[in-house]
């Protein structure tokens, strides 16, 4: 009586097994439908976020930091909730753009700061500090080049500038202030 207990109770596990183990594999062949993200949803959300960019040589040239990241695969953008760019490239006086929300397009190519816009590159060499205020702003981060055509208001050393638009240019350090121009000009050093 015991050896027949004993084969049917092996027998029930093994028809146990066999069952689950053909369960399990049509399952894994069923292909799995996934639905796609309603347009305008991001694929993916990353809190606290910091990002370096190298150059060529392996060299840190910024440091992006962000309290959140949204990423929208349907077109490859990626929205930032309060952006903090800042410029790491030690033969240059650092630069610093942020914001409350930025939009990075075209692969980091071009990038939409709105809300609150600050630029500020420090002091350096015979220029003092710069700093320049708006609520919009575009910015093409490889060229180090900044835009505005919303009204700005620039501040560097002692002399106050507020216009219309604007354009920066860091790397040749030219701005360019256009449109209802107003500003107070400190007097030239002796």
């Amino acid at each position: 009586m015991r050896d027949r207990l004993s084969m049917l109770i092996a027998a029930l596990l093994l028809t146990v097994v066999t069952v689950t183990s053909y369960w399990y594999s049509r399952e894994m062949r069923r292909p799995t439908i996934r639905t796609a993200p309603a347009p305008g949803t991001p694929d993916f959300i990353v809190d606290r976020v910091v990002l370096t960019q190298f150059d060529d040589t392996g060299q840190a040239r910024y440091k992006l930091f962000a309290e959140q990241l949204s990423y929208f695969n349907e077109n490859d953008d990626i929205e930032l909730a309060r952006p903090r760019l800042v410029s790491l490239q030690p033969d240059e006086p650092q630069l610093q753009a942020s914001a409350i929300r930025a939009r990075v397009t075209n692969a980091g190519e071009r990038v939409l700061m709105q809300g609150d816009v600050l630029l500020q590159r420090a002091a350096g060499r015979d220029r003092p500090a710069l700093t320049i205020r708006t609520e919009r702003m575009t910015a093409i981060p490889d060229e180090e080049l900044f835009s505005s055509d919303v009204p700005v208001l620039i501040v560097q050393g002692d002399t106050r500038l507020a216009g219309a638009a604007m354009d920066y240019d860091n790397l040749k350090h030219v701005l360019t202030v256009s449109g209802g121009l107003r500003g107070e000009m400190a007097p030239g050093r002796r």
